[in-house]
């Protein structure tokens, strides 16, 4: 039987190297995009079906669960990916309500109606399989430790965090294993859109805002491009063949960082070093200190 892994946010990215890795090794991937012209670039892939399907929008994840269901028959689903996630960049003075519900409903809110919608499909594929079915949910070292200008970012990351251990709980009921896995700085366009964001949103802010902020915001900016040439930072296709290594495995454990960041922050600075340490590492890092 051919295993089968829904994937979301695949149009660019962690999720397209995700779809890659998995189709590439045999899996039948259902994987998620918004635009029309992603499905285009997605269909070319062998063993790929694009599902359209905006996470936070209920219509869509149900007509992706009926199509889903028709396809897999009685084989059921092996894995899903949570995946999809967006960034907001802005002071906590000008956040905009809107941008930050949408970061919220994205990044915590889809993965639980979603891992929801297709648990029948998951329990489906256990009732035939001693390998039983897996929901790994894409975290970030952004829900450990708090960085200035992304509230909503940091707030939604330790959200999806608290909501996968309760899953792992819940779900392990239903022999349902439940993964956090951890990414770490990737070199991806969200690193890019993390910055360009916040500087375009800059527009928005009073004048004072704007002369106030954009020292911030420019530097800010300048460290994205160091980060993105850096050689300490891992590609979307290194990450890929560490998740398609963990999905893999019958028993996975609940936790994985996936790159050497994440495992700092995890398991060095929120265990043993003292807040005021990681304020004044923050505002130094940042250029905060006035």
């Amino acid at each position: 039987m051919k295993k089968s892994i829904l994937i979301t946010g695949t149009s660019s990215g962690m999720g397209k190297a995700y779809t890659i890795i998995f189709s590439q090794n045999g899996y039948q991937v259902f994987a998620t995009y918004r635009k029309d012209k992603d499905a285009t670039e997605l269909k070319k892939i062998k063993n790929v079906y694009p599902i359209k399907m905006d996470v936070i929008n209920s219509g869509d994840i149900k007509n992706a669960f009926r199509r889903m269901s028709d396809i897999l028959g009685n084989d059921g689903l092996y894995a899903i990916i949570n995946n999809a996630g967006i960034t907001y960049t802005a002071p906590f003075e000008f956040a905009d309500e809107k941008r930050a519900r949408e970061v919220m409903e994205v990044n915590a809110m889809a993965p639980y109606k979603i891992t929801q919608t297709f648990i029948p499909l998951l329990k489906k594929h256990n009732s035939s399989n001693n390998t039983k079915a897996r929901v790994i949910n894409i975290a970030s070292w952004a829900g450990y430790l708090g960085q200035p200008f992304i509230p909503f970012y940091n707030a939604s990351k330790t959200a999806i965090i608290g909501l996968t251990e309760s899953m792992f709980y819940d779900l392990g009921l239903l022999d349902i294993h439940v993964v956090l896995a951890s990414p770490g700085i990737t070199k991806t366009p969200l690193l890019e859109k993390t910055t360009e964001d916040g500087v375009a949103n800059l527009q928005g802010f009073t004048k004072e805002g704007q002369e106030f902020y954009k020292p911030y915001f420019d530097h800010y900016k300048t460290m994205s491009e160091s980060s993105r040439n850096s050689k300490f930072f891992l590609t979307s296709e290194k990450v890929a063949t560490k998740l398609f290594k963990i999905v893999e495995m019958s028993k996975p454990k609940f936790k994985y960082n996936l790159a050497m960041d994440a495992v700092i922050v995890d398991k060095l600075l929120t265990k043993f070093i003292p807040f005021s340490w990681r304020v004044a590492m923050n505002k130094r890092k940042f250029k905060l200190n006035k």
